[in-house]
Formats: C-alpha cells, structure tokens, sequence
C-alpha cells in the first residue's frame, strides 16, 4: 500500500502527526510520502498562509484567536475555495505517484482532497486525522472515508457538525514511538547530563517558542528548591533563546535549549511539564505519562484543547504567570497531588492511535480493493468476429481520473463493444469541471449517442449541456466516480463493461430534470442544517431521515440551530416560517428514503418530491421531530412532504444550496421548475 500523506507547513505539530503515522505505516510494510499541502497552491498565497500563521501565532495570538472564535460560528466557504485552488496539483501528484490511499493530517490538505473528490469525482480512499481536541472550524467542509478524533469524548461534538458516526473513529492523535515509550528517569537524566536528585520542571511553548515564558521562567526559581531544576525549551526562537540565557545566567537551576531533538528524553527526566496546549504536545505528554500544567498562550483551538483537557481532569491551567507559579508550588509542595491528572488520563484516554489508524486504513482500503475487483467483469469467451461496418457515431465523454482511473483501465474492450455494435467512437477525457458540459454544447449535435463515464458530477454536466444546446440525444451512462446515486436508483451497474453492453442493447428511459435558476439537478437540490451531509450507500440513504433526526438530537440546544426564514409557495399554497432543512428531489436523492416511508418514487413523472422541515420552538417540539425521523413517521406538524412540479422559496438572505452535492450560493429568490422527461438514458 501507498500512502500520500498530506501535512501542512503552519506550526510543528501537523508535520509531527504526519512524521508519526509514516513512521508506524513503514514499520508494517507500507510506503508513505509527506507533503505540504500548501505546495499545490501558488507560491505567494502558500508563503502568505504559512507566513502569516507564524506571525499571528507569535506576535499577535489574540488576534488569531478571534479569527478562530469567528471561525467557529460561520460557514468556512471562503477558506474552502480558496483550498481548493490547490485541487488540480494534488491530481497531479496523486497519479504521479501511483497512491492507494490519501491520509491529511491538516484541514487544507483536507478540503483540497474533498474538492479533487467532488470535482473530479476521484474515486481513492481519503482519510482525515484531527489533531487539536476540538471539531475544528472547517470539518463540516470536507468529505472522509474516516475521520480519526482524539478521543471518544469529542464524538458528539464532531457529529453535530454533520459527521457520520460510523465514519467517526476515535484513534487517539498519533505521535512518533519514542514518545510512546517511558526511559527510566535517572537514565534520561544521565543521558541529558543532570544530576538525579530533586525535581525536574520542563517549561516550553512550541516549536516556536510562544508565551509569556519569560516572566514564567523568572518567577518559577522562587518556589524552587535548590536541587530542583528547570529546563526551558524555546523551539525555533532564537531571539528567547538568548534573552533567556542572559536573564537567567545566575542561577545554575535553569537550563537553556534552543530547538532540540531530545524532546522524548527531556520529557523522561521531567516530573511536570508546563506547556502551551498544542494538540500534539499535549499528547506526548500524556504518552510520557506527565502531569500537565497549561499556559493559555495563543487563544483558538488550543483553548478548546484547555477546555477539554481541564474539564476531565486531565490537566491544570493558570491564566497568567504569577497563577502558573503559584499553581507550580501546589504541585510542588504537595498541596495538590499532580499524578492525580495522569491516573485519570489512563482510565480512558487512547494509546495508540497509529496502530489503529494503520488497522483502520489498511481495513477500509482492503474492503475498497475487494469491490474494485468484484466488479471486474469476467473475460469473454466469444470468438473474434469481423467488424462490422460503421454506421453510427458516438460521443464518449470520460472522466480519467474518477475511480482511480477504471475506465481508463477498460477503455480497450468498451470501445471495442461499441465499435462491434457499428458505432465510430470519438473520445472525449475531461480535464476540470464544466469540460463535459461545454463538450455536449459544442460537438454531440453531430452525434447518435452520447456516452459518459464518471461519477453523478459527470452525468450532471452531461445532461446540462444536452439541455443548454436544445438537444435531445440518447445519453449512455457508465458510473465510476465516487458518487453515483443516479446509476444506483436507476438500477445502472458499476461494473463499467457490463454497462457498455446494456448501452448498445438496452432500451430508452425518459428522465426528469430539475432546474433551479441557470442551473440543474439530476438528483435533488437541498439546503439547510443536513445540505453537506455526503450520501455514500444505498443503506444510508434508507436511513436518511433516521440519521437527521440523530444529528437533531446531537444539537440538543435549540439557539445554536440555524434556520432560514422562508416564503415556500408550491400547488397553489403559500407557506412562510423559519425552515432548518428542505430538499426538492427530482428523482434519486430522496428515492431510498422515500421508497422505505411508502412514497414511490418515479423519475419520470413529472413531479417533485419536496421534504421540509421547521424549525422546533420549544424543546418538546424538537423532541417531537426527532421521535418522527427516528420512527419514520412524515406525519409531524413540522415536517411536510408533498408532490409538485414547480416550487418558488423567497427568503431574507442568499440561501446556500446543493445542486446533486454541488454547492450554489443563490439570491433571494429562488423558482425552481420541473423539465418533465428532459432527457433520455439508454440501459
């Protein structure tokens, strides 16, 4: 197995993670290549992140901080989009390279993997490895096969930001295996050149030396004894380093790193460490089995870290230096017992992450692999028949790169089976999105077929571009993306030369598509509290409604429940209030969902399938719709279902919608329209 690991070059800690997973990945076999994800975007926006994270988390932390808090409470479309710049690199790199699997160990490398995912409907294993203990502001943005936590205490926390639970796995944060192992501490204190006796502190702040170390570090000698010993470790801050030796050049108590390779070893010698609350330093201190005190020195994610740290007693916080002192000789003095933090952290707390997330990987990759070749057709046993004469002409649009590149491994024998049913075929690879669209409008109107391989993206731009050129010509389907939901409900096999035979035998099938503004849909256009929540198997969509009410019941404060004031008019009757989710669905998105609820679903009927839901106003009535998802009742005052073939939705802000997974940020309002048997499948 080959594995690109994505990191991101703003801080240590990301690379440590990603160092930390290769290491334990190589052990078992495996390759692994690290890159920084901030390499596939163009060089001055790269220098800028990583530059200024460093300057903001150094000189400016509490204005990082109240980015971070801001973060928190809007929707990252902005920081996506500007990731996913970066998408068209990554591909690159990922066929270069010939990866099986894809592990990001930060948020950008993530959405850049969900982007290449979505838009060129790549179908590889993708995993997420959160490295704070926190739901980062972002995560609802990506799409991961898993997404590995830091501990099971954060489950709910990342599910009510629209995770699945079972792609949720709570693996501990990984750190490299010297921290994994405890050195005698009068060892790691020979080897390090210190006496044995008394008490050893380890104060540091990062690999960039950040807090108010300085005045921690002149105040701590007070309450000291005079075997004790402090080490400071400033990282890569050179400019503390020096200020440092010349402040505390007096005392032979206080020893003076720079940036060091001895991190493990110090934190064998230590008896208490006093550290910024980064989520990897964090957790090679509890590897070593350390009692923790923290310094709040940069707010964001690592006062989240704090929160959860400090609220299961698994670690101490002082708010400024003279707390911190203060709290030091406590621990010292034996005021407060500091081992009680760590028998508290063994009760429950993961040791090893890289062995399961290896395990897991290795696992989800395996079950991939097996439903790769399971969907191979058998080889023919026909015997070779003269060609036949070329009397048709066909349009073959293929996205390479959807499904690892599947079709492209088939191209031979599925152009073969269409050149034997008299077709001249003329291929047509798709590069970025829109390309299939513009191929349609451009050429297909001297074509007697269409034939498109790719995920529900694909088929999406096909049909777009058949309505925008006023054509109307027999569309062959061959899914191989990530996303098919409109092969499954149409019963269209993903074994791509099976379907190549149905294409040049099968018959046509009218199918309805749906039109919101300029755009259309194949599947449904959704918006509200669930819009990003991806469909990824036919028995997640029989539990949809199931799942919502799950997440429901994960929010379980109504003021934190985003809702869209609506004016929804639809056959005839208008109806306005504050809606949390509403989908149109013109055939596949809601059809296992609906099927199991006794709606039957039709694609060709004409008419949408409309799903709304209000927003609850008292506890009683949230429960109450959660009881009805839960149950499958659509028989709830807050949730209406109906049938039309037109719907208008006037709201006071742009409403954010989801056209077949796309995102579509649209006006005030919104007319959506049926274009009745628009198009015609063949299978």
């Amino acid at each position: 197995m080959k594995v690109l690991i994505l990191s991101c070059n703003t801080g240590g800690g990301h690379n440590s993670a990603a160092a930390a997973i290769s290491e334990y990945f190589e052990k078992m076999g495996s390759r692994c290549d690290i890159v920084n994800a901030l390499d596939f975007l163009p060089k001055a926006r790269a220098e800028l992140i990583s530059r200024g994270h460093v300057l903001a988390y150094k000189y400016a932390p509490k204005l990082y901080g109240a980015g971070y808090r801001i973060g928190e409470k809007i929707p990252q479309n902005h920081l996506y989009e500007q990731n996913a710049k970066g998408a068209d690199e990554l591909c690159r790199k990922l066929f270069s390279g010939s990866y099986d699997v894809v592990i990001s160990v930060h948020i950008f490398a993530a959405m850049m993997m969900t982007e290449l995912r979505a838009s060129r409907e790549i179908d590889i294993p993708s995993f997420f490895v959160a490295t704070d203990y926190t739901c980062s502001p972002g995560v609802s943005e990506i799409d991961a096969d898993k997404y590995f936590i830091p501990h099971e205490k954060l489950r709910e926390e990342f599910v009510s930001q629209g995770i699945m639970p079972d792609r949720i796995v709570a693996s501990g944060i990984p750190v490299r295996e010297e921290f994994c192992r405890r050195a005698d501490k009068a060892e790691a204190r020979q080897a390090l050149g210190m006496s044995e006796e008394g008490r050893m502190l380890l104060l540091c702040c990062g690999s960039m030396g950040c807090g108010p170390i300085r005045s921690i570090a002149l105040k701590l000698g007070e309450v000291m004894d005079e075997n004790d010993n402090l080490v400071i470790v400033c990282g890569s801050n050179r400019q503390l380093e020096k200020e440092l030796r010349f402040l505390t050049c007096d005392d032979i108590r206080i020893k003076i790193c720079g940036f060091t390779d001895k991190m493990s070893l110090y934190m064998d010698a230590a008896d208490l460490i006093i550290t910024k609350a980064g989520g990897l330093s964090t957790t090679e201190a509890v590897m070593k089995r350390l009692p923790i005190l923290y310094i709040d020195a940069v707010p964001g994610c690592e006062s989240r870290n704090i929160e959860f740290m400090t609220g299961n007693s698994y670690a101490l916080e002082a708010d400024t230096a003279s707390g911190m002192v203060g709290l030091v000789d406590t621990c010292l003095s034996g005021a407060v017992d500091p081992m009680e933090m760590v028998r508290n952290r063994e009760k429950d707390f993961p040791f090893t992450a890289a062995q399961t997330i290896y395990e897991t990987v290795c696992a989800v990759y395996e079950s991939f692999d097996r439903l790769r070749s399971d969907s191979k057709s058998e080889p023919a046993h026909e015997p070779a028949r003269a060609m036949p004469e070329m009397q048709k002409q066909m349009m073959l649009i293929v996205n390479p790169v959807a499904g690892k590149g599947e079709m492209m491994r088939n191209i031979a024998e599925v152009t073969g089976i269409f050149m034997d049913a008299g077709y001249r075929v003329s291929l047509f690879p798709t590069k970025g999105r829109g390309d299939a669209t513009e191929y349609v409008k451009s050429y297909s109107q001297d074509f007697d077929m269409v034939c498109c391989s790719g995920g529900d993206g694909t088929m999406n731009e096909v049909a777009a571009g058949m309505i925008e050129a006023g054509l109307d010509i027999p569309i062959g389907y061959m899914p191989s993306g990530s996303t098919n939901d409109f092969a499954e409900f149409h019963g269209i096999s993903s074994d791509i030369v099976k379907t190549a035979k149905r294409i040049v035998t099968g018959s046509e099938h009218p199918v309805d598509v749906g039109r919101l503004g300029e755009r259309y849909f194949i599947n449904a256009a959704d918006f509200g509290a669930f819009t990003w929540l991806p469909y990824s198997t036919p028995q997640r969509l029989k539990n949809k409604l199931g799942f919502y009410a799950y997440v429901l019941d994960g929010i379980k404060d109504l003021a934190k429940l985003q809702s869209e004031h609506l004016r929804i008019t639809a056959n005839g009757e208008t109806k306005e209030g504050e809606y949390i989710f509403g989908i149109v669905a013109s055939s596949s998105a809601l059809a296992g969902a609906l099927d199991f609820f006794g709606q039957k679903v039709v694609a060709d009927d004409g008419l949408f399938e409309v799903l709304l839901i209000r927003r609850p106003g008292s506890p009683a009535e949230l429960q109450a719709t959660i009881n009805a998802l839960a149950s499958q009742n659509l028989n709830n005052e807050l949730i209406t279902f109906y049938r039309t073939d037109r719907v208008e939705i006037e709201c006071l802000n742009k409403l954010t919608w989801a056209l077949d997974g796309e995102k579509c940020v649209g006006g005030s309002r919104h007319e959506i329209e049926m274009l009745t048997r628009r198009i015609r499948i063949v299978y």
